[in-house]
C-alpha cells in the first residue's frame, strides 16, 4: 500500500511529533508499504491560511496513488490532508498529537487550565481560536480519530462532536531498555518547548525554594536534538516535567529506558499507567513540586525512586505502531464502505 505521511515536522527538527513520523514511516516501509512524509518545511514562515494552501499543494503530488493519509496533528497537516482526501476519495486518518486550542489559549491568556477542565471552564475565545476550533471540528467529521491515551479521547469527544466507534487508542512507541549511568550531580532535565503549557514560571519559582534547602541541585534546560537528549539522560539524576498537561510525553519513557526518576504531572494521559514507576505531581501546586523536588534530594527519597523506576520493563516498537494503524485501515477497507471520511457518522 501507499500511505502518506503528512506531518508538520520530520528530523533532524526536533520535536516528539518529528520522532514520531520517522518512526512510523520506517516501520511502515520496512514492512513493504510505500510510506512518503510530506513535511511544513520552510513553509513554516508563512501565515496561518496561507501556509495551509501551500502544504496543500505541496501534498497533492503524493495523494495520486496514495491508499491511505495518515496526518499527524489535527489542524496544521490535519486540516488540508482531510480536504485533499475527500477530493481524491482517499481514506484518512487524523491522529491527535496535542490541542493546538488549548495550547494556543494558554498561550494567550495565561488562564492555566489543566486540558480535562479546558472545555468545561475556559474564558471566551479569540476570533482565531473559534475559527481553528470550527475547522478542527469539521476536519475530525471527515476522518477516522487515533488517539494516543484516553484521556485526551474522553476530553474531545463531546466538544469536537466525536463519536467514539470512529476513535481509536494506539500507543506510543517505547523503545527497549537502555544502559544508564550513575550521575555525578544532582541535575534534573527539562529540556522542553519555551510555552506556557510547560508551567516553567512555577517550575523555575519551585526549583529556586527547593534549591534553598538543597543547594546542589540543578536543573538542565533549553531545547537539544533527541540524540543529545539520550546521551544527557543516560547520566543525569532525575527528570522532571511538571507541565498543566502531557498528553502522551515520550520524553518520560525515554527517562524510563534508563531507569532515571521522574517528576510528572498528575493530569498526564499517562498518570495512572506510569505514576507507579515516579512521581505524580499537581501542576499548579508550587509547593507539591518543591516537595517532590526535595524529596528526590534526599538520599532516602532517591533510593526509592529509583527502585520504583527499575520496575519499569514496557517495549512497544514502531512495527508495532505501524501494525495498529494498517490493521485499522484494513478494517475499515473491509467494510462497507471503502472510504471511511465520507461517511463520519456510521462506521
Amino acid at each position: 500500500m501507499k500511505i502518506v505521511i503528512a506531518t508538520g515536522i520530520y528530523p533532524p527538527e526536533v520535536g516528539g511529533p518529528a520522532y514520531y513520523a520517522q518512526g512510523l514511516a520506517e516501520a511502515l516501509r520496512a514492512a513493504g508499504h510505500d510510506a512518503p512524509a510530506v513535511t511544513y518545511g520552510l513553509l513554516k514562515i508563512l501565515p496561518t491560511g496561507v501556509r495551509h494552501l501551500a502544504y496543500m499543494l505541496r501534498l497533492t503530488p503524493h495523494m495520486f496513488g496514495a491508499d491511505a493519509v495518515v496526518a499527524l496533528d489535527t489542524f496544521s497537516v490535519g486540516l488540508p490532508a482531510v480536504l485533499l482526501a475527500r477530493l481524491f476519495r482517499t481514506p484518512v486518518i487524523v491522529r491527535t498529537g496535542g490541542d493546538f486550542v488549548w495550547e494556543h489559549y494558554l498561550e494567550r491568556t495565561g488562564d492555566l487550565l489543566p486540558l480535562v477542565r479546558f472545555y468545561s471552564e475556559h474564558k471566551p475565545f479569540s476570533l482565531k481560536e473559534r475559527i481553528i476550533f470550527a475547522l478542527t471540528r469539521h476536519a475530525l467529521s471527515h476522518a477516522f480519530v487515533v488517539f494516543s491515551t484516553e484521556l485526551q479521547r474522553d476530553v474531545w469527544l463531546k466538544p469536537y462532536g466525536l463519536e467514539l466507534e470512529r476513535t481509536e487508542i494506539i500507543g506510543n512507541a517505547v523503545d527497549a531498555a537502555l544502559q544508564p549511568e550513575p550521575p555525578s550531580a544532582k541535575n534534573f532535565l527539562w529540556h522542553v518547548r519555551p510555552i506556557r503549557m510547560k508551567n516553567g514560571e512555577r517550575l523555575h519559582a519551585a526549583f529556586a525554594r527547593a534549591r534553598a534547602k538543597h543547594p546542589d541541585i540543578t536543573l538542565e534546560e533549553g531545547l537539544i536534538s533527541k540524540q543529545e537528549l539520550l546521551e544527557r539522560m543516560k547520566s543525569c539524576y532525575a527528570v522532571i516535567l511538571p507541565s498543566i498537561t502531557e498528553i502522551s510525553p515520550n520524553y518520560i519513557l525515554d527517562a524510563l529506558r534508563f531507569k532515571k526518576p521522574f517528576i510528572m504531572d498528575k493530569y498526564s494521559g499517562f498518570a495512572q499507567w506510569l505514576g507507579p514507576y515516579g512521581t505524580l505531581v499537581d501542576p499548579l501546586d508550587r509547593n507539591d513540586i518543591v516537595r517532590a523536588l526535595e524529596t528526590l534530594a534526599e538520599p532516602a527519597g532517591y533510593e526509592e525512586a529509583l527502585k520504583k523506576a527499575a520496575a519499569f520493563s514496557y517495549v512497544r516498537t514502531y512495527d508495532d505502531v505501524a501494525r495498529d494503524f494498517l490493521e485499522l485501515l484494513r478494517r475499515e477497507a473491509a467494510g462497507p464502505r471503502a472510504s471511511f471520511q465520507d461517511a463520519p457518522h456510521d462506521l
